[in-house]
């Protein structure tokens, strides 16, 4: 006997997009409402899509009024925005902590490299 069709609900669609906005996988979504991940992707695919979306919106927000210094006014500390700042400039701005130091050669190659042999004659 086949299986039931799933038929989506309100309920069901408030759920699913609660559970992609906290970052859930659609594998643990699908199996708190009881769907194979496939069905859930199949009827939910726009609830899915933009839970997430404006998940990162609404943390991206918050983040940006932080490292701006926005919140401050709002009750954030110095130190609450520094470390935004700082989160921000290296994910956003590609900023880093650490130096690289690369070595290459002409146009990018590699590096030429000159042995020289020296014999010492061990009577001498």
């Amino acid at each position: 006997m086949p299986a039931k069709a799933h038929k989506p609900t309100d309920e069901s669609r408030a759920e699913v997009r609660a559970l992609a906005s906290f970052g859930l996988t659609q594998e643990d979504i699908g199996e708190y409402i009881g769907v194979s991940h496939v069905t859930l992707r199949k009827h939910y695919a726009s609830e899915l899509k933009l839970s997430a979306i404006k998940a990162n919106a609404t943390v991206g927000k918050y983040l940006f009024s932080l490292a701006s210094g926005q919140a401050i006014s709002k009750g954030a500390t110095h130190s609450d925005c520094k470390a935004a700042a700082m989160f921000w400039a290296k994910t956003r701005m590609g900023w880093r902590e650490t130096d690289r130091l690369e070595h290459s050669g002409p146009d990018g190659g590699a590096i030429p490299v000159e042995i020289k042999r020296t014999i010492i004659d061990p009577k001498a």
